[in-house]
């Protein structure tokens, strides 16, 4: 690094810790996230409230007349008792206003009562929970969140502001992995509770119907319930408006129960209206369980909730000063390649400066990066064993994107010579093939695709059978592979290896590549290795064989298909690792990569998908990729018709 680049870096790190540790008043309205007006009590005093509020009757009245001091001579009232009304007005309506006058919380580090400031990162859940709740919109929000972060209070929090000051009879649920987690969330509620100034408004709790499960406030008829994902049928049913579920990366998928079946159970009965709340917040605690699935549903928009992450290097705890400038720009020059990635991201030097001291703490970078993501991708790391560094994964979804091709391929009948007549491709929103590219046929290349598959079983309960597709062409200019499209779904193994030669067909005669083990039984479904892929020889035989080809020149058959054992497994893993760290090729489809990061060693030395989890694109991939490095590079040729004879059989020996 030049000094021209260190110093560049020390001046925007500059720019951002001022915007990170920006002055926030509550009191005053200043640093708020939220829009606000002014409202001026005299010539010399104003305060900055939530535009929502500056629509009420009464203050609209109050900036029409000029001033606090103005509206009170106008209409015979005394200035400090309308600042007393004013006062109680902004509690009930400036949620950040009434955490700092009327909440009381214990603090962390000296265990004294204090009043609830939010931070910067709690302040950004607020301002889309006040964003929904002022514009007329039903709450729903998943939150991603770092440690420390007190996105629970923060929660929590503005649910019993909706109780106490907005809604009558209006009940809530918290609800967390064990019932003693959801007990110490609602302590935070009763602890509000004790000392919510009176004058402001009384908030008293007591047991509902006799259970300590259920409080109720008095007064306000509302009803506050806990309860555990571990636990449901202790959960109170019936007329809920507000849950809160907390840690939900926790809660376990069992055979009796599935987190989302607890969790719809919960929020059946939550309409959606205006003021009612559903906010899943978690830590991420790995991939494929509920939450994550759930977070990722949420930010392809595909579910009702607004997904809210919180970086490690939003929360203003996470900072280490340095003791004067020659240190910090020092800093900047011993920057890593990784710490320059997180720059990148958003951190500040001092912010990197907490995070590598703090990283010596952990033995490696995913358990790091699951307690302080600095990205969502960071936070969903897979705990247990990964078989590729995560890390390696997470650099390659910058190559991923939506497919713009959507459809189904076919031919003339499904299987038999037919099927490779009138091969064309149907657009269809519900397809199981997904392209990035069409096949090219204005320019002849040879060895240019390769065809992989991964047979499942037609069972939907059963592993999915995969197709896919590696353009070679890039090679050609000293670039890398590209996968280009995928198939995945539920078939007989003798159709979906028809389908594997339509698609192979289509791409210009691949070279197709079948998993030989694939062919054993899978959901009892038989052993056809010997009749589909003998039979498909006849009429098409780009077909991978791992026979030696003097050997089949000396009359053995071929041994068709690509046989994965636990030595070749390991070399399949080994390459796939090291084309991950090298970004050595472009992945399109981002459900490989989720099948790449989940992908473990087991306990007992084996590799597979975590559990409830597929590995099948990330096999037919591996496949894939490892063949096309055993070819030759591809060629462009003379455009010509092909010839029965310009077809043979490939042979791993003859790569």
């Amino acid at each position: 690094m030049t000094e021209a680049e260190a110093r560049k870096i020390v001046t925007e790190s500059r720019r951002r810790l001022a915007r990170l540790t920006e002055p926030y008043n509550p009191l005053t309205g200043e640093g708020s996230p939220i829009p606000r007006v002014p409202l001026r009590f005299d010539a010399a005093r104003s305060v900055l409230i939530p535009d929502y509020m500056a629509r009420t009757p009464t203050v609209q009245a109050i900036l029409a007349a000029g001033s606090v001091e103005r509206y009170a001579a106008q209409n015979g009232v005394g200035p400090e008792e309308l600042a007393a009304a004013i006062h109680r007005l902004r509690a009930v309506y400036d949620f950040e206003f009434w955490c700092a006058t009327c909440v009381k919380i214990f603090d962390k580090l000296s265990g004294r009562l204090v009043p609830l400031i939010l931070r910067k990162a709690q302040r950004k859940i607020v301002a889309v929970m006040i964003r929904d709740l002022f514009s007329g919109k039903p709450v729903r929000i998943i939150l991603l969140k770092a440690r420390q972060l007190g996105g629970s209070t923060a929660v929590q929090m503005m649910l019993s502001w909706i109780q106490t000051f907005h809604r009558r009879r209006w009940n809530s649920v918290i609800v967390a992995d064990v019932e003693d987690q959801a007990r110490n969330i609602r302590a935070m509620y009763s602890n509000m509770a004790r000392h919510h100034p009176s004058a402001i408004y009384p908030i008293r709790f007591r047991n509902h119907e006799g259970s300590s499960k259920n409080r109720e406030i008095i007064d306000r008829g509302c009803v506050v319930s806990i309860g555990s994902a571990q636990r449901p049928d202790s959960l109170r049913s019936g007329d809920i408006k507000l849950a809160h579920l907390s840690e939900i990366g926790l809660w376990k998928r069992t055979k009796e129960r599935k987190p989302e079946d607890v969790i719809q159970t919960i929020i059946g009965s939550i309409p959606r209206e205006p003021f009612t709340a559903v906010v899943m917040e978690s830590t991420a605690k790995g991939i494929g369980n509920y939450f994550h699935e759930a977070w990722t549903e949420a930010t392809a928009g595909r579910n009702a909730y607004t997904p809210v992450f919180v970086a490690w290097w939003e929360i203003d705890l996470y900072l280490k000063p340095f003791p004067d400038e020659a240190a910090r720009l020092a800093f900047a020059r011993s920057l890593t390649r990784d710490e320059l990635n997180r720059f990148e991201l958003g951190a500040t030097l001092e912010g990197l400066n907490w995070y590598r001291e703090k990283r010596a703490e952990y033995s490696t970078d995913w358990q790091m990066c699951s307690e302080y993501p600095g990205t969502p991708d960071e936070a969903f790391q897979t705990s247990g064993h990964p078989a590729h560094d995560p890390l390696y994964v997470r650099q390659m979804r910058g190559f991923c994107k939506p497919a713009p091709f959507t459809g189904e391929i076919i031919g003339s009948a499904p299987y038999g010579g037919g099927a490779l007549r009138d091969i064309h491709f149907i657009p269809s929103p519900a397809g199981d093939f997904l392209l990035w590219k069409m096949p090219d046929t204005a320019r002849p290349v040879r060895d240019r695709y390769v065809v992989s598959l991964d047979i499942g079983g037609r069972n939907p309960l059963a592993d999915y059978s995969v197709i896919s597709v590696i353009d070679r062409a890039p090679l050609m200019q000293g670039g890398v592979e590209e996968c280009i499209a995928t198939w995945r779904g539920h078939l007989d193994q003798d159709l979906i290896v028809w389908k594997a030669v339509q698609v192979a067909r289509w791409f210009c005669n691949a070279l197709l590549v079948v998993e030989a083990n694939s062919l054993n039984p899978k959901g009892q479904e038989g052993d056809h290795i010997l009749t589909i892929l003998d039979e498909i020889k006849d009429h098409y035989d780009n077909l991978f064989a791992r026979t030696d080809p003097a050997l089949i020149r000396e009359g053995r058959p071929a041994r068709f298909g690509f046989h994965t054992n636990a030595a070749s497994k390991t070399d399949l893993i080994n390459q796939m690792n090291r084309r991950l760290r090298e970004q050595g090729y472009i992945e399109r489809d981002s459900r490989a990569l989720d099948e790449a990061a989940w992908y473990e060693v087991k306990p007992n030395g084996s590799y597979g998908a975590i559990e409830n989890r597929h590995d099948d694109i990330h096999m037919s991939r591996m496949i894939a990729l490892k063949v096309s490095q055993l070819m030759d590079p591809p060629l462009e040729i003379p455009a010509r018709p092909r010839r029965p004879a310009d077809e043979t059989v490939r042979t791993e020996a003859s790569m």
